[in-house]
């Protein structure tokens, strides 16, 4: 099953000039397809001025739980949309994964959702349902870092990366908070921005508060949920081309271009920008969305511009990681 997978993505690095500076980036390229579209990401659009954040991260991880961290169970209700919300804030605002807002929401294409429509935000249980059951796979899970904003919303990210041989999918995480005393204060799910996650690669899983819990110090995570690819046709190879990355004087921000190339033509496609800083701590994500591909002049070649903002330290590489569905 490794080697049907792996015809469906590759990986490539390049050093990209940014300032007098080589920048790496990563990118993945097992799903992708690309024509301008729509960005969708944690950070203001780059017509938005960068806000100055307030960080709070861990400087010592604590030890790991000694049993699961168990989230509250969520009641199903019907989300309205309002303008600027994506597929994928909706759910990590409501601590479920992309695969369960979208098997609850069949008939929706989460491309192109309008502020004034209803979703149906099923509870964890039902999200639960959606997960296969075969045997997890291992990975290495770097410990979590948290970001309280301006406006007071915590963002947390807990990095993994796969050390299979082979493409893992429906990723899931738990993220503790604690207080200044190492004491339980909050429970977060952890949700990938992406549906898969290549061999060898990394990919930052996301939970949200809107508010940040009081007292909250430090946070701790673990992965509860990662495995391996069962259907390989279900994702379309890519070659990316012409990527450009360009940081801002202060690294507060980056601005991300390119094109990406197709074996056939998709039917949606997400660009993910990862911010790491000089620490290797990420500090920032952007997940990019193609808009309407039939409008493409070659719906085989897509290309993409986003913008990714810094929540903490000045911004030192990014990775890229993309994924494209026919």
């Amino acid at each position: 099953m490794g080697q049907q997978a792996s015809r469906h993505w590759q990986a490539a690095r390049y050093n990209l000039p940014v300032q007098a500076t080589k920048w790496l980036l990563v990118v993945f390229v097992g799903l992708a397809a690309c024509a301008p579209g729509a960005e969708a990401g944690l950070t203001p659009t780059p017509s938005q001025p960068v806000q100055a954040y307030q960080t709070a991260t861990a400087t010592a991880s604590p030890p790991a739980p000694t049993e699961p961290v168990v989230l509250p169970t969520a009641t199903p209700s019907l989300y309205t949309v309002v303008s600027g919300d994506t597929f994928f804030s909706i759910a990590a605002r409501h601590g479920i994964s992309l695969q369960a807002l979208q098997l609850a929401n069949p008939d929706v294409n989460s491309t192109f959702i309008s502020p004034g429509m209803q979703l149906f935000i099923p509870s964890s249980d039902e999200a639960a349902q959606a997960l296969p059951n075969p045997t997890a796979a291992a990975a290495d899970v770097s410990p979590a870092t948290c970001y309280t904003t301006a406006a007071n919303e915590l963002w947390c990210f807990l990095l993994v990366r796969n050390t299979n041989e082979v493409i893992v999918e429906n990723l899931g995480g738990l993220i503790q908070l604690l207080d200044a005393q190492g004491q339980a204060i909050a429970n977060l799910a952890a949700n990938p921005p992406l549906n898969i996650l290549p061999p060898g690669m990394a990919m930052p899983l996301v939970a949200y508060v809107p508010e940040a819990p009081e007292g909250w110090h430090t946070a701790r995570g673990q992965l509860s949920a990662a495995y391996p690819l069962t259907v390989d046709d279900y994702y379309l190879a890519a070659q990316p081309y012409e990527e450009r990355i360009q940081v801002s004087a202060d690294g507060l921000s980056a601005q991300v271009t390119g094109g990406v190339r197709l074996s056939a033509a998709p039917g949606a496609v997400w660009v993910l920008a990862v911010a790491y800083d000089s620490r290797g701590d990420v500090v920032g994500i952007r997940r990019w969305e193609s808009g309407d591909l039939n409008s493409s002049a070659d719906p085989q070649a897509v290309l993409f511009d986003l913008w990714v903002y810094s929540l903490g330290r000045p911004i030192d590489r990014i990775e890229l990681l993309l994924e494209a569905q026919p």
